[in-house]
């Protein structure tokens, strides 16, 4: 069991960073960008190519190639806002979704086209993980963990520490207020990009870090990335590490449970086995986003409209 939750919180560290770019964004614009994802995907593509070619140590050239991607990534976030978004700030949030969704997928298949649509892995090397309690962790998933510990403090001190936090929250809560009292949103909003990209790009490369990576990658995870930002409550960042750390638990319980003894009760089957396939993981993360949408659509620390 202890396993579970190793695995959970490693899940969960990948699923937090993109779901706090992700709710920043609608927190600031009042739309859910699809785009946020594909920072994850061409962020751990750049720190593989500048991994492979820096000559250090393995370790350290990983480290320069995520602070890379995350710069780069972040610029592209801006890039993207100045670009595209920008010039829609006025059309309706469904227009800007549409326009993610597009962009999103250029990104996708410009990926694609530049690093090909095999999977890639980092060059880590082999190395016996450390075991706790019965579980097992490797330095990669330990190193996920504190990158996303340290992201997140990070950031909460940014918040609630600095006049730039609280320019970001005064430009979310009321953004002609925020502009008459001397603050100039649209600086506000291309930060805020540039945060949130380069938190995806860390995301995606956490995820690289523990699996494969592939130009898909960032639609793969979309629909976990959206149910942990709505059941924590979109528009909420703190809400969004806590729908991360309840999907990711709800995805590795679920694939856990043997669920023939429950089943047996119903009469559905005699099987004495039963586990639900790897590959049916996103399902659980659909049916999770279903039931708070059902029970609470605002989400668990989300705020009335």
């Amino acid at each position: 069991m202890f396993q579970v939750i190793i695995d959970s919180l490693i899940r969960a560290s990948e699923l937090a960073l993109i779901a706090v770019g992700l709710t920043m964004v609608y927190d600031v614009l009042r739309f859910a960008s699809f785009v946020h994802v594909q920072f994850g995907t061409v962020g751990a593509f750049i720190a593989l190519s500048i991994s492979l070619v820096v000559p250090l140590p393995i370790g350290w050239a990983i480290l320069v190639g995520v602070v890379v991607a995350c710069l780069v990534t972040g610029y592209l976030g801006v890039l993207s806002d100045r670009l595209v978004f920008a010039r829609l700030r006025s059309s309706p949030a469904a227009i800007l979704m549409i326009a993610s969704f597009g962009l999103g997928m250029v990104m996708q298949y410009g990926v694609q086209a530049i690093w090909g649509a095999g999977a890639r892995s980092f060059p880590l090397p082999l190395t016996r993980p450390w075991v706790f309690w019965g579980g097992r962790i490797s330095p990669s998933g330990a190193a996920v963990l504190i990158a996303a510990v340290l992201a997140m403090l990070a950031f909460h001190l940014l918040l609630t520490r600095t006049k730039l936090g609280i320019a970001m929250r005064a430009t979310a809560d009321n953004p002609p207020l925020a502009e008459a009292s001397g603050i100039y949103t649209e600086r506000i909003i291309r930060i805020v990009w540039f945060i949130g990209a380069a938190l995806g790009a860390l995301g995606g490369i956490m995820l690289g870090l523990v699996a494969q990576i592939q130009s898909g990658m960032g639609f793969e995870i979309m629909v976990a990335v959206f149910a942990a930002a709505i059941v924590g409550g979109i528009g909420n960042v703190y809400g969004a590490v806590l729908g991360a750390v309840i999907v990711a638990l709800a995805e590795n319980v679920g694939l856990a449970i043997n669920w023939a003894p429950l089943l047996q009760l119903t009469g559905l089957t005699a099987a004495s086995d039963l586990y639900i396939p790897v590959g049916y993981k996103t399902g659980i993360a659909f049916v999770i986003l279903i039931l708070i949408l059902l029970v609470r659509p605002r989400g668990l620390l989300g705020r009335r409209s």
